[in-house]
């Protein structure tokens, strides 16, 4: 049965999303479909390569000869660590939503080789 999945599923995702899935919905139900949500609406809504534009377009601030790309994971992580640094409880559903994040920040990380790359020198004909 696993192995008919496997063949499916992108050879990094194979047992990693399994577990995740398995391990959280033992913890609790919110946290396992906040994470599977936000991995899905992640993947659905970045692009499926790295460097290219999915749906809703990376925001990349150009700064001399350096451009600055917040990636997606990046903006869930700053607004997670914001959230947790202010204490703010502007999360009514606390787990779904720190949750979903956690499934945001997964995707960028996991699904991209580029995942590290957020100043970047330019080329000169870049510019």
């Amino acid at each position: 049965m696993f192995q008919s999945i496997s063949k499916k599923l992108p050879r990094k995702l194979d047992w990693s999303v399994i577990f995740l899935g398995f391990f959280s919905a033992y913890i609790s139900f919110q946290i396992c479909l906040g994470i599977i949500m936000g991995y899905f609406v992640a993947r659905i809504f970045s692009g499926k390569q790295p460097g290219e534009t999915g749906r809703i377009k990376s925001i990349i601030f150009h700064w001399g000869d350096y451009r600055l790309h917040l990636h997606h994971w990046f903006l869930g992580f700053a607004v997670v660590l914001l959230a947790l640094v202010l204490d703010y409880s502007f999360f009514d559903y606390g787990k779904f939503s720190y949750s979903f994040l956690g499934g945001l920040i997964f995707q960028g990380i996991f699904c991209y080789c580029d995942w590290k790359r957020i100043i970047i020198k330019q080329k000169k004909h870049e510019k």
